[in-house]
């Protein structure tokens, strides 16, 4: 069993790695031959300098989600080689919304003037804690589960009034296969429910 499916973890490990790499040496270059260019036109028209925080920002944040994804997917098969899906996804998806809010908070700070970068970044901050406060519960909740592991797959349950039979346990869903339809009961919801676990 191990020796056919430690290859895959191994394999998609490497992989991953070498693209984080990638993307950060293009993010570099790309942002260098940005300064280069720039500076050459500045020498014909110095208005266009104005232009040059912007293009920036939109090379740093295209290359700034690849890099936070790529880095959470290296996070993620490095954990496979000891844990299952479910738990390695539940940190990955941690790993993702920290680096998002921590990527538009640099990209923000480094880009305006110090005196309007920390009420902009807080305001981003804000927003983003709001955007996210219901994926990152579920998230953590669902590595909770994981870790406490109150139930397995193939487990029947119930909870939150449903009740079937542990389908999977995602990031932020765990799904219930009842008799009539798939049910999806949000990671939260199943930290502050009572959970009724049937024996086998």
């Amino acid at each position: 069993m191990s020796s056919t499916t430690q290859p895959e973890p191994k394999r998609m490990f490497r992989n991953s790695l070498i693209a984080l790499v990638v993307y950060i040496v293009i993010l570099v270059i790309a942002l260098a031959l940005i300064k280069f260019v720039f500076s050459l036109i500045s020498t014909i028209s110095l208005s266009a300098l104005s232009y040059e925080v912007y293009v920036n920002i939109l090379v740093t944040l295209f290359f700034g989600v690849l890099i936070v994804f790529k880095f959470a997917d290296v996070v993620y098969w490095n954990l496979r080689f000891k844990l299952p899906h479910p738990e390695a996804a539940s940190v990955r998806s941690v790993f993702r919304i920290i680096g998002l809010v921590a990527l538009l908070v640099a990209v923000v700070g480094s880009n305006v003037s110090p005196t309007a970068a920390a009420p902009l970044g807080g305001f981003a901050g804000l927003v983003v804690g709001f955007a996210t406060q219901q994926v990152l519960a579920q998230a953590i909740a669902g590595v909770f589960i994981s870790i406490a592991r109150p139930f397995r797959a193939t487990d029947k349950i119930a909870v939150a009034g449903q009740e079937g039979v542990v389908e999977d346990i995602t990031s932020l869903y765990t799904i219930l296969e009842t008799e009539k339809s798939h049910v999806l009961i949000p990671n939260s919801m199943l930290i502050s429910n009572v959970i009724t676990r049937y024996k086998s």
